[in-house]
């Protein structure tokens, strides 16, 4: 475990145990959080270097859950070492960056993988599901929708508190989600010049066009009151569409729609840290269909980088 900082941290210790497996080691650049942390967790070793858990030779992968700017120190930390990265979401602001980390841990011949909770959703991975059966036909295109106030996420301390940007908080996120649900690339990004209260980072509306000629909609805010958020995959036979999927409240609703009969999709919920757990380990030796890995990251980011240009040149961006 490297970084001591979001509560997810602590669900995370709970999944890997429920998988089989057993934390060794606590990291933090603080040795008091360290500390705190391990005998929180009941985890036996706590340091602040990095080097002395990864020299374990039991430790077979690495959790990071650090502050943005620490998460490549320890991914390139953890692929010297050549141990397998789960990393929250997302392992930087930054395409190039994101990019030379995944170069990096190919180079070293482990896998990273990222916590991107909105795959890891039971709705969402039956949405996918339903849409490869041809459920709903042709894919047309993807809308979401989500607004609510700002909401950082829960941390153990409050040293770590930053104010939302849209873009890295809702957009990074929705970007990889709509590629996970359709299987379809970027092609061109178009935006709306959107400020609330002044403030850009508050609130974004944009379009993309992806292959297969799919245009994916999306309006993000965090200057409205809270709305249910919607994620709709429309075809030319019908319509696949998700209540209150983004709003870290609950599993949420599935609906089919065909010409003029609605029907609710009964979805069994399941915990999504152990899912996630799950679903990376079995990717250190298979490749998933749904696990996000670095490489996706990078394409997400490199969206968003896209979008802040099509603001600033009001101009559709060629991705």
């Amino acid at each position: 475990m490297m970084g001591t900082g979001t509560i997810a941290s602590e669900h995370i210790v709970a999944a890997i145990r429920a998988s089989g497996h057993n934390p060794r080691w606590v990291v933090s650049s603080s040795k008091k959080y360290a500390k705190h942390f391990s005998e929180d967790m009941s985890i036996l070793n706590a340091s602040t270097d990095a080097r002395r858990a990864l020299e374990d030779p039991l430790v077979r992968f690495v959790y990071v859950s650090a502050a943005r700017q620490r998460r490549k120190h320890y991914i390139v930390a953890a692929a010297t070492a050549k141990k397998h990265v789960l990393c929250d979401w997302p392992i930087s602001d930054r395409s190039r960056v994101a990019s030379s980390l995944v170069a990096e841990c190919e180079k070293a011949g482990v896998t990273l993988a990222v916590y991107q909770p909105l795959r890891s959703s039971t709705i969402h991975q039956t949405m996918r599901r339903l849409l490869l059966e041809g459920e709903i036909g042709a894919l047309q295109s993807i809308l979401i929708i989500r607004a609510a106030p700002f909401q950082p996420h829960p941390n153990r301390r409050t040293d770590h508190a930053m104010p939302g940007d849209i873009l890295l908080n809702a957009s990074l996120e929705d970007i990889d989600l709509a590629r996970f649900l359709t299987g379809r690339e970027p092609v061109e990004v178009t935006s709306l010049p959107s400020e609330a209260a002044g403030d850009p980072r508050q609130q974004t509306a944009y379009a993309i066009r992806m292959t297969g000629n799919v245009v994916f909609q999306a309006y993000e805010s965090f200057s409205t009151t809270e709305l249910e958020s919607v994620v709709m995959l429309a075809g030319d036979h019908g319509a696949l569409i998700a209540h209150s999927t983004l709003n870290n409240k609950g599993l949420g609703t599935l609906v089919r729609r065909t010409a003029t009969r609605s029907e609710l999709i009964p979805v069994r919920e399941r915990d999504p840290h152990h899912t996630m757990i799950k679903g990376f380990l079995s990717s250190i030796h298979c490749p998933s269909e749904w696990v996000c890995l670095g490489k996706d990251n990078v394409v997400a980011l490199k969206a968003v980088e896209a979008i802040v240009a099509a603001q600033k040149k009001r101009r559709t961006i060629i991705f």
